[in-house]
């Protein structure tokens, strides 16, 4: 039987990899939601909301009037002029809003208020998910490379040390050509996991406002899966907490505060202040006291806008009714996914892959000895890779799922 000398294979570790930071899923969530050029408007809309909402407080601008002209005085008999000269008057004015207009407009402004902070909120839980998620699949997509370059790496050695020992007949050769090509096609899983981890990482850094060229590597994240209450007590969660929900609720009423600013709007309008008249003639003229007025609703031109604004609020609701079977369907649909993920992950080890690497080590032993053939020693070795990809990929799927769970919740926990 063949014998061959045992050699350690280490892993390959590129420069990048080497030169990167590490940081964790929690710390990278942190980083992004602080980092995130995109978080300043929302912070803006808040303001700008804020600003609007003191103004919609506030009384309308007073008016000032002010009149020049010329007066002539006339006797009444003989039609002769008696006396002529200027006369100016001017007035200023409050218009006065009745009917709880003012106080209506500020709960309208209120409602934005809010909605610009639900915005910012929602852009933040938003944030967080889409960060643990890049930041899985960069570790994953790192794990995936590692241990597809190790297989290459031992059958590319394995390979060499087949022709050195062993050169007469062509066994040898053909052995080595075999494992050549096992080496290619873990090399080129290593190439394409080296691809992900690197759009991912330039939509990380895309994302948290760093260099393009920034390297970070992420630190084993928690692999547990925690299990969650019935899809039922997910969509009532969900109904209370989700922020596209409690947006369209908040426009809802701020749609009925604004059919009923409508609806009063046909109240007059007063306005009331003092005025100052004085004219000269033949004589000198004063006048002064309080001038009001106001407007008479006799025609009700204020029907088509409260009937629009009575046709928003219909679409509102409907819009608001619409959104809540949506989510709930995605509530039960997310929760399916998760649910099927974690009960397949729950019947593997938590260390298979550490198992298959071993597996895969011992197979380089044995197969050195001549103890196994080369069919079972490569099988081994592809093996390895795809149980790592296959608990990588399922875990991440898990995970994602898990993310756009807590994403329908508001960002709040779902764990029992």
């Amino acid at each position: 039987m063949r014998r061959l000398t045992f050699a350690c294979l280490m892993v390959a570790t590129s420069p990048a990899m080497a030169q990167s930071r590490a940081i964790s899923l929690d710390a990278l969530a942190q980083e992004v939601v602080a980092g995130n050029p995109e978080r300043q408007f929302y912070q803006r809309q808040i303001e700008t909301a804020g600003v609007e909402r003191d103004a919609a407080g506030r009384w309308a601008d007073p008016t000032v009037e002010v009149e020049f002209g010329q007066r002539r005085a006339q006797d009444t008999v003989s039609g002769a002029v008696v006396g002529e000269g200027l006369t100016y008057a001017a007035s200023v004015v409050q218009p006065i809003e009745f009917g709880g207009r003012i106080a209506l407009r500020r709960a309208i402004a209120e409602r934005q208020v809010a909605l610009a902070r639900l915005g910012l909120q929602q852009f933040d839980a938003t944030l967080v998910a889409r960060a643990r998620s890049l930041g899985y699949g960069l570790f994953a997509a790192d794990e995936k490379a590692a241990a597809a370059r190790e297989v290459a790496n031992r059958m590319r050695t394995l390979a060499r040390v087949i022709v050195a020992r062993d050169p007469a007949g062509p066994s040898p050769q053909l052995e080595a050509a075999s494992l050549v090509a096992s080496a290619i096609d873990a090399e080129r899983t290593a190439a394409t996991a080296d691809a992900d981890a690197n759009s991912i990482l330039y939509e990380l850094n895309q994302v948290r406002g760093a260099p393009f060229a920034a390297r970070i590597r992420i630190i084993r994240p928690d692999m547990t899966l925690p299990a969650l209450p019935a899809e039922p007590v997910l969509a009532a969660r969900a109904a209370e907490n989700n922020f596209e929900l409690k947006a369209l609720r908040a426009q809802f009423e701020q749609q009925g505060l604004r059919v009923d600013l409508a609806r009063k709007a046909r109240l007059p309008t007063v306005s009331v202040g003092p005025y100052y008249d004085r004219a000269r003639s033949d004589i000198r003229e004063t006048n002064y006291g309080v001038r009001l007025s106001t407007t008479l609703p006799l025609w009700n031109r204020q029907a088509g806008d409260v009937a629009a604004e009575q046709g928003k609020q219909a679409q509102a609701n409907a819009t608001l009714i619409n959104a809540e079977r949506r989510i709930t369907r995605d509530v039960f649909d997310k929760a399916a996914q998760y649910d099927a993920k974690r009960t397949a992950l729950t019947k593997w080890a938590e260390d298979t892959p550490k198992r298959f690497a071993e597996a895969a080590a011992d197979a380089d032993r044995n197969y050195r000895l001549g103890a196994i053939p080369l069919t079972t020693y490569t099988q081994l070795q592809q093996s390895y890779v795809a149980a790592v990809n296959a608990t990588l990929d399922t875990r991440r799927e898990a995970l994602e799922a898990l993310l756009q769970l807590r994403a329908l919740n508001g960002g709040l926990p779902l764990a029992r």
